[in-house]
């Protein structure tokens, strides 16, 4: 712009010469003195506006590289050539290790091959932007996050397409509450209709197990009946112990925490399991940290929680194997991992296991709510509980308790 401003005032300077002269009749050196002047004015106009030029452009390029959110700036090749921040911090690559990259690079395999690379060009290329589009991204280290995008076409003076911008804001945490809030409102009606059955089972049940109890008190082992009154009375009281459960989940939970040690907690499990059903070759290891720090927690909640998983760890190992149950204590938390060898549950299966009614084992070996309880109390106690598991491996449960809740 400077230049352009410099070269048209050459072409005036005569035009002022000749006016100053005839109008003014001036000498020539006050007419140079004027000119001089004049340059030095718009000179100082120039740098004026050059640097309030340069003042907006930095505040657009600040807000642009700073934005918590990610600002991708792609090529007509699909090329990446601007990264900001917001896009370090999501998705973990530095500017230098993602430009010329192409963009597919953030896009997980499924995805691509369901065609979603090819999606974003054809949108943007018949609508010239793409709003609010939500799908997942994955990270430098592998990790999924969901996202919302919105991309748009850059054009030239000439209103050619020189390229595209991605703004991508990570809405992962934002999915999660809304998980977690979808599976209260479940829980919660799901808690009236259990309620609801539940007590309108007790009584009849109570009646059955109450006479087939009463039946049996005269009847000897040999009688032809004894047999099919026992089963009537183990099936109702199975039958009761599963309403029992069904109540207990249906109600809100109380806790009472007090300062309890977890290897004793670990221990009193143990002690139950001393003799395992079915005759399996099943070892209960232990590895119990010896200064494990103290927290408070529910000790009969937790017990109970421990029992479930070591219950289903039983279950899962056909006739042989080991239970492995340590504890150790880490960045103020205490963690109990419970791990044995039995068969493993599937990829496809590992996302239902905490919900509720969700059962792999056969019929009348489990309501289904074992593990949805477990977690139920483990989040009551501000902890959080993961699992690993490999197919005819076994499994892994690691719970992690805060110390200062």
């Amino acid at each position: 712009m400077e230049s352009m401003v410099t070269s048209e005032l050459r072409k005036q300077e005569e035009f002022l010469r000749n006016s100053f002269k005839e109008k003014y009749n001036l000498p020539d050196n006050e007419i140079d003195k004027i000119i001089s002047e004049i340059e030095k004015v718009i000179h100082l106009m120039v740098n004026l506006v050059r640097e309030g030029k340069s003042a907006h452009e930095k505040f657009f390029s600040d807000i642009i590289l700073n934005s918590i959110d990610a600002i991708v700036g792609f090529d007509n090749d699909y090329k990446i050539f601007l990264w900001n921040k917001g896009a370090e911090n999501i998705f973990g690559y530095s500017k230098s290790e993602i430009t010329g990259k192409d963009f597919s690079v953030l896009i997980p395999d499924y995805l691509l091959e369901k065609g979603e690379k090819e999606f974003l060009i054809s949108e943007v290329e018949k609508k010239g932007f793409l709003a609010n589009y939500e799908s997942e991204r994955i990270t430098k280290n592998g990790e999924i996050r969901n996202v919302s995008l919105s991309r748009f076409a850059i054009h030239n003076e000439e209103n050619q397409v020189i390229g595209s911008v991605g703004i991508i804001r990570d809405v992962t945490h934002l999915k999660e509450l809304e998980k977690e809030l979808r599976e209260k409102e479940n829980l919660a009606l799901i808690g009236e209709v259990v309620s609801s059955i539940a007590h309108s089972l007790s009584n009849p049940l109570n009646i059955i197990s109450g006479n087939a109890d009463y039946l049996l008190l005269d009847k000897q082992e040999t009688d032809k009946e004894y047999e099919e009154l026992k089963t009537i009375l183990d099936e109702a009281t199975r039958i009761t112990k599963s309403i029992r459960h069904l109540l207990n989940f249906s109600r809100p939970l109380h806790t009472e925490k007090k300062d309890h040690s977890m290897n004793e907690a670990i221990l009193k499990v143990a002690t139950g399991f001393k003799f395992i059903p079915e005759n399996k070759d099943i070892k209960i290891k232990k590895s119990l940290q010896k200064d494990l720090p103290l927290f408070k927690f529910d000790s009969s909640q937790l017990e109970e929680v421990i029992s479930n998983i070591v219950t289903n760890a039983i279950q899962a190992i056909p006739q042989k194997g080991e239970i492995n149950i340590k504890t150790c204590s880490e960045d103020n938390n205490v963690i109990v991992e419970i791990s044995d060898t039995g068969n493993g549950i599937s990829k496809e299966n590992l996302a239902k296991i905490f919900l509720p009614f969700y059962s792999s084992k056969e019929y009348g070996k489990g309501t289904g709510l074992g593990l949805a309880i477990a977690k139920r109390v483990i989040n009551e106690h501000n902890g959080e509980i993961n699992v690993e598991s490999k197919v005819g491996k076994g499994t892994k449960f690691r719970i992690i308790f805060p110390i200062s809740s």
